[in-house]
């Protein structure tokens, strides 16, 4: 028989709900890295993510010419605990292609760069505000620790690879080095106690029942103490709808090998 105390440390822990997002990506092909640790560069503190995750992409071009990309995922796994409301408005559009044509592979003037999921007409509107139970304590809001913790280890961890054998495979095969996408991630259990509010027209909040995006501009100081700015959309996915953000990657991998054919 277990010791309640030590059914009281796993059901506290979420680490149960982490290993459930490990195991169904490892399936799905990726390549995990768990919970690394990272040097934060502001407070000389340790830090972890829960999880990087990464896939290599290929595709065959035109005449037979073979193509790649990588797409790293820094990952954060949160159990909802109770009821979290968004606010939602229209996306910072010129800010999002500007992140899409400086961080992939997918130019300023081609047609399929807007079919980057960032850019695409259904994700119109994003979360940019948003308030739990927690109110009075932003740091201790669920979904305030998750898009730190996301968005802090990829800026201290990009570049990094997580499967140094299966990147090293595919430069051997193709003779190049596939360029890397990295994109900030949040995965939830579950979306029952997520509400939205339109800050256009605040009327009574709706529940959210598809993935949707966080739009950030964040601060931080990088490992030269230089104080820098960067815009950020984060993906929010719930479990149960994993399956239809990896349709939305592998729409983003469509759009990208276009461009070479």
């Amino acid at each position: 028989m277990v010791n309640s105390k030590v059914e009281d440390i796993i059901n506290k822990s979420g680490n149960n709900f982490h290993c459930k997002v490990i195991n169904y990506l490892k399936k799905k092909g990726w390549q995990i890295l768990v919970s690394p640790y990272y040097m934060d560069g502001a407070t000389n503190k340790p830090r972890e993510i829960d999880l990087i995750a990464e896939k290599v992409f290929t595709n065959e071009g035109e005449q037979g010419f073979p193509r790649a990309v990588v797409v790293k995922l820094f990952i954060e796994c949160k159990y909802i605990p109770q009821p979290n409301v968004f606010w939602f408005s229209e996306k910072d559009h010129v800010s999002a292609k500007k992140w899409v044509i400086d961080n992939t592979p997918l130019p300023a003037d081609n047609i399929f760069t807007n079919h980057h999921h960032y850019l695409a007409s259904e994700s119109r509107k994003v979360a940019k505000l948003f308030s739990g139970e927690s109110r009075q304590n932003t740091e201790n809001e669920v979904i305030y620790k998750a898009l730190n913790q996301s968005l802090n280890a990829m800026v201290y961890l990009r570049g990094q690879e997580v499967s140094r054998e299966s990147i090293w495979q595919t430069e051997h095969r193709f003779g190049i080095l596939p360029p890397t996408i990295e994109m900030p991630v949040i995965v939830c259990n579950s979306f029952a106690d997520f509400h939205r509010v339109d800050m256009e027209d605040l009327g009574a909040p709706k529940p959210i029942d598809t993935n949707f995006q966080l739009e950030v501009n964040y601060a931080y100081i990088d490992q030269d103490k230089s104080h820098k700015t960067e815009y950020f959309l984060i993906d929010i996915v719930a479990f149960d709808k994993l399956d239809d953000f990896l349709d939305v990657l592998e729409d983003d991998k469509k759009a990208i090998f276009s461009i070479f054919t």
